[in-house]
């Protein structure tokens, strides 16, 4: 499998041919501007709702008397139910974009609300796993639309900007943690306040269109009789489409790559807090206010990810994201300084705003129309998940025979330099390249 050379791809009989250019002109500016902010709401939310999963930790502890283990089986449980987004993303591929990003914003809301009321770790650990079902679908789905209405030109910083926005929720989360999570209200307080931006989000999306890409994929399907209902056996072997196809090669690639990014992220939302406050004595105002700096410094990764993947490419991008992440988090874990924690913990996010940018873009890219939700779906939420799964876990297990927290998570430190090695020896380039000039060509 050669992946190293864009060149030495050869079409597919599998591959869907070239719609004609005309049926994809260009939405005008104005318009993509509206889309790209409407959709924005999804990452403030999961920037928001990262940053009180990260900060609560200690809190949620506490109040349901867990230890390390406990705390790393209830975080991977909640990113198991990010996995089960996949089921929902697949509908998009069948139905349409623009249904699916209307109800997931609903649902999560349910959810979240629900999260803040629940009188019990067993019911907490289900709605904060629902809710992640339906905050995940949408974030996919938003990154397939921006991705099939931008120009060729501009998707990688189109995605950099829908990644960007997530500062403005972690800035919320941030401070106001401090204040909330010290009064009355505690922990459930910071899920409570989301709610009604959520269904103010769902209301202004009512005048959302479907893609352009997707609207001609489900004339061709009207034309040819292909959307008559289908039995449930049939719409599974539909979901698992994509390992069947020539495309199989690039979806596992990117599944590996997005495992790697999971190294280093999984520790970092999880661990930070509860090894900044217990570990090493920091203050919930001290946890907050670096958290906030991080991702104000950190959001930077976006923008810088999103000019280089196009104008220095792909595969150099993601490769240096990747190894800078490693070493960051390495290095936020293993110092007890509270200066060197807290630039640390600036370089790991940045490095891992980046990274998330770099692969989303190569999720979204390298995949035709008709299997696109799908396939990033299942390279982003199912197989590439399951190191962000199982990482708490073994984490929370290893704590207690390393010596610590900081010592479990740097047992994990290496995966993204595997990750960036893969980049560099199997990923395509694909900076400038046409959607459909990507579907076209497949990987031996």
């Amino acid at each position: 499998m050669d992946q190293r050379n864009p060149s030495a791809t050869r079409p597919s009989p599998e591959a869907p041919r070239p719609a004609a250019s005309q049926a994809f002109a260009e939405r005008p500016d104005r318009y993509l501007w509206v889309m790209l902010g409407l959709l924005m709401s999804v990452t403030v939310f999961e920037g928001y709702d990262v940053t009180i999963f990260h900060l609560c930790t200690p809190d949620i502890a506490r109040t349901f008397h867990m230890d390390d283990a406990a705390v790393g089986l209830m975080a991977s449980i909640v990113r198991f139910g990010g996995m089960l987004a996949f089921f929902v993303v697949v509908l998009s591929d069948r139905i349409g974009r623009k249904p699916i990003v209307a109800a997931t914003v609903l649902l999560y809301a349910l959810f979240t609300f629900l999260t803040a009321v629940s009188r019990g770790l067993a019911t907490f650990t289900i709605f904060q796993a629902s809710a992640q079902i339906f905050l995940s679908a949408e974030f996919a789905v938003a990154v397939i639309m921006i991705s099939e209405e931008f120009p060729d030109s501009s998707r990688g910083r189109g995605v950099a900007v829908l990644n960007m926005v997530g500062l403005l929720g972690v800035v919320a989360g941030g401070g106001l943690y401090g204040v909330i999570a010290d009064s009355r209200l505690g922990w459930r307080g910071m899920y409570l306040l989301g709610i009604a931006p959520l269904l103010l989000v769902a209301f202004l999306r009512r005048n959302l269109r479907e893609t352009r890409r997707f609207a001609a994929l489900a004339e061709e399907r009207i034309k040819t009789a292909q959307l008559a209902p289908r039995p449930m056996l049939s719409a599974l072997r539909q979901a698992i489409r994509p390992l069947r196809s020539r495309y199989r090669g690039r979806l596992l690639l990117v599944a590996l790559l997005w495992n790697s990014v999971g190294l280093v992220g999984a520790p970092a939302v999880t661990f930070f807090s509860l090894y900044a406050k217990r570990d090493q004595h920091w203050t919930s105002t001290e946890i907050g206010h670096a958290i906030v700096l991080a991702y104000l410094v950190g959001t930077l990764g976006h923008l810088a990810a999103g000019w280089m993947l196009d104008r220095v490419g792909r595969k150099l991008t993601t490769s240096l994201t990747y190894v800078a992440g490693a070493l960051a988090m390495l290095g936020l874990f293993q110092t007890g300084s509270h200066r060197a924690m807290l630039l640390s913990l600036v370089v790991t996010v940045f490095a891992f705003q980046g990274a998330r940018t770099a692969t989303a873009t190569y999720s979204a890219e390298l995949f035709p129309t008709e299997i696109r939700a799908t396939s990033y779906s299942m390279t982003v939420q199912l197989l590439g998940q399951i190191a962000a799964l199982l990482t708490p876990f073994t984490i929370g297990m290893l704590s207690h025979t390393l010596g610590g927290l900081g010592n479990a998570v740097a047992a994990v430190s290496v995966g993204p330099v595997i990750g960036a090695a893969l980049v560099m020896m199997f990923a395509p380039e694909t900076r400038g390249m046409k959607l459909e000039e990507l579907s076209a060509a497949v990987m031996d």
